[in-house]
């Protein structure tokens, strides 16, 4: 493993809750297989897996996260917020507007922005996604585990997904790689900040903070059902499609722009 994902650096790195308590894996399966059995084992708030290599990384919607050895940032945050289970689209939002925050802050000269619901684009090439996975005890959440997987380095990809892929290093022309240690512990820093807001303030905070910052508003996109024109998100975090027969809001999905 390279030296920048060295547990007592990383250490020296993070400075918030999220990340004090850390495992760090040469190679795993899953980080939120991982850290759903570290959760149900007690794991602390903040407790987080980090692996330089996933053998079964998986995204939203049961896709597959290519997870290789070296170049980027495959992590997952055991958390324990006291909110609702309904809540749980919420948290994506939020910790995707932190997520979305600490990779603006790296490349100031670019535009950064999510795609609802769980992606962070770069000049409309995703390099990361986001993945909530909640485990509840009868009707209340007991832990909610966020996955991360950041294109950090890596500077090519399968013929399937190169179109689409970036990552931090090649949004910098592809100079100078990037420490990991120091942008992991930057997208914690500024996941835990959106993620505490919300648990403390309400959706409210996180929906006003992220409406600017979204990809595709006034574009024609489609998902599952249909198609129609996206016009942001309501109150609650939920995707607002305009489409001939009316509005419709969608709490899960996943949307992508319409090709002409």
């Amino acid at each position: 493993m390279k030296d920048d994902l060295n547990l007592e650096s990383l250490c020296k790195r993070i400075s918030g809750a999220w990340g004090s308590s850390l495992t760090v894996k040469e190679s795993t399966a899953s980080t939120m297989d991982d850290a759903a059995a570290a959760a149900a084992e007690g794991a602390r708030d903040g407790h987080v897996v980090l692996a330089d290599q996933q053998t079964h990384g998986r995204g939203a919607h049961g896709r597959h996260w290519i997870s290789p050895p070296g170049t980027d940032l495959y992590f997952s945050v055991v958390t324990h917020p006291a909110v609702e289970p309904a809540s749980s689209a919420l948290v994506t939002l939020a910790a995707g507007l932190g997520l979305r925050d600490a990779v603006a802050s790296l490349l100031p000269e670019r535009s950064v922005l999510v795609k609802w619901p769980n992606d962070i684009w770069i000049e409309r090439h995703k390099c990361a996604g986001v993945l909530v996975e909640s485990r509840t005890i009868g009707m209340r959440i007991d832990a909610v585990i966020i996955g991360v997987g950041l294109n950090v380095n890596r500077m090519q990809w399968p013929p399937e997904i190169a179109d689409i892929a970036t990552s931090l290093r090649a949004e910098r022309d592809g100079h100078e790689p990037f420490d990991r240690g120091a942008v992991l512990a930057s997208a914690l820093s500024h996941m835990e900040r959106w993620v505490t807001l919300f648990i403390r303030d309400g959706a409210q905070v996180v929906v006003d903070a992220l409406r600017p910052k979204l990809a595709l508003v006034g574009e024609r996109v489609r998902w599952e059902d249909g198609h129609g024109v996206f016009e942001g998100i309501d109150h609650d975090g939920a995707a607002r499609i305009r489409t001939q027969a009316g509005v419709v809001s969608l709490h899960a999905g996943h949307i992508e722009p319409v090709t002409p």
